[in-house]
């Protein structure tokens, strides 16, 4: 779904369709498939892959590649910590193989979601505007009718979060 640039009454949410575990330690959730730079000298299997900002190593995603050695797949098998959100992956075994790298829930590079919040704390996000905020005290059952992008680690206290959309 693409962002609304500031007409939120075009696709008005009212009831979420899916849901997922958000997560505040910088784990890589998901690929970005068309970012995919092939690469060459590639050979199926594990690989790890390093953050070129956070200089986080400590995740693995398994390829396939063709004939060639270059990759044609990546599925993450390891998620590690400490990656920054969007940033490019350099994928060990061969040359030149990259891939973006999210921390963030799948699909809210161009919209937000609702947050529900499993026990009490503090929560900060960047909002689907960019703004970051803290809703202070969040109780435990409640729901964040906002549209959020991420959920920071720095200053969220409340856990068992869950991004819905």
């Amino acid at each position: 779904m693409n962002g609304l640039a500031g007409n939120m009454q075009a696709q008005p949410r009212v009831f979420a369709h899916d849901a997922q575990i958000v997560y505040t330690d910088k784990r890589l959730i998901w690929l970005d498939i068309e970012s995919l730079s092939a690469g060459t000298g590639y050979t199926a299997g594990a690989k790890a892959v390093t953050g070129a900002i956070s200089g986080a190593n400590n995740a693995t995603i398994t390829i396939t590649v063709n004939a060639d050695g270059a990759i044609t797949t990546a599925v993450i098998t390891a998620e590690g910590s400490g990656y920054t959100d969007g940033e490019i992956l350099t994928i060990a075994g061969g040359t030149s193989g990259t891939i973006k790298g999210h921390t963030s829930f799948i699909g809210s590079e161009e919209r937000g979601a609702c947050i529900y919040v499993g026990s009490i704390g503090d929560v900060e996000v960047i909002m689907e505007s960019g703004s970051t905020v803290i809703f202070a005290n969040a109780a435990t059952g409640s729901f964040l009718p906002i549209l959020v992008k991420q959920v920071l680690a720095a200053n969220t206290t409340a856990s068992n979060l869950l991004a819905l959309f």
